[in-house]
């Protein structure tokens, strides 16, 4: 009887321990649903807060690296512009550096054909705005530039003549000037007459007889009867012909015949173009002749 009792309890404690177990294992199964459950439900919910902050995020990121590239960039951009700007200038300079050897070796070869001394210049200054039309060149009393030296450009054409001398700079009168007059000759007939200034328009040459033959695009060149200007420097081209007063000053008359008339009235263009002159040639006195004694001075 009391084996019956023990085999009893003993069946009695494995069904208590197997339905415990089963137990557990069935609250195990629902705890894991219920975490499932949870997690799915906090990832819903954080998932949306999760992608807008990446988005965020990201655009932030993105926006500053835009902004950092472009501030690089921008500094590249204006380091490149002052090198480009700088190269722009040396080309420049070196354009000018070249025009200006251009022109003086043009005006050495020249220097070369003249009698003479003469000296290199550069102008530095204009004055059109008053009733004289000059420029000014870097070369002055120093250099012994003196007054009334005559002054000439590109292909040995006239400029004209230093009317005022400082120590550093002289004064020049241009051929353009109305208030100058050149001495001129006709290079073909050899007639000889006076070239003056008319301003912005073309010069003239008076005093040229109307028996004299003239034809349009002859050569004029100073006469050198002046006792400013060497002879034979070019002043320009006649352009026009016409016939003057009866009296030269006074006005042309209609009715007159031209038989009347003494002399011609030409027109002629420079051969340089005064307005666009950089370098001259300024003529420079001559050296003092040396004094030969005479027979009885020798000892």
């Amino acid at each position: 009887m009391q084996a019956l009792s023990r085999t009893a309890r003993n069946a009695a404690l494995l069904l208590s321990l197997l339905m415990a177990f089963f137990l557990i294992m069935s609250l195990q199964v629902n705890r894991g649903s219920t975490l499932a459950a949870a997690r799915g439900a906090v990832t819903g919910i954080t998932s949306p807060v999760q992608r807008i902050g990446s988005a965020i995020g990201s655009l932030v990121t993105s926006t500053w690296g835009r902004y950092v590239w472009l501030i690089n960039a921008d500094r590249d951009n204006e380091t490149l512009r002052q090198q480009v700007d700088e190269l722009q200038r040396r080309v420049a300079a070196g354009d000018a550096a070249r025009r200006e050897n251009s022109r003086l070796r043009g005006l050495q070869s020249v220097r070369a054909s003249l009698a003479g001394t003469w000296s290199g210049a550069r102008v530095v200054g204009r004055d059109f705005t008053q009733r004289y039309e000059t420029v000014m060149i870097n070369r002055g009393s120093r250099d012994g530039v003196e007054r009334d030296a005559a002054v000439i450009g590109a292909g040995g054409a006239l400029v004209g003549r230093v009317i005022q001398v400082s120590l550093w700079t002289s004064t020049v009168q241009l051929i353009t000037d109305p208030m100058s007059g050149v001495g001129a000759r006709l290079a073909d007939s050899r007639e000889t007459g006076l070239v003056s200034g008319n301003g912005s328009a073309a010069l003239r040459l008076n005093y040229i007889s109307t028996r004299a033959e003239v034809s349009e695009g002859e050569a004029i060149v100073t006469s050198g009867e002046d006792g400013i200007y060497p002879a034979d420097l070019m002043i320009g081209h006649v352009t026009n012909i016409d016939v003057g007063p009866p009296v030269p000053g006074t006005p042309r008359v209609p009715l007159m015949r031209e038989e009347t008339a003494l002399f011609k009235v030409i027109l002629l263009d420079p051969s340089i173009d005064v307005l666009r002159i950089e370098n001259v040639l300024v003529q420079l006195p001559a050296s003092e002749p040396t004094e030969i004694p005479s027979p009885e001075e020798e000892p």
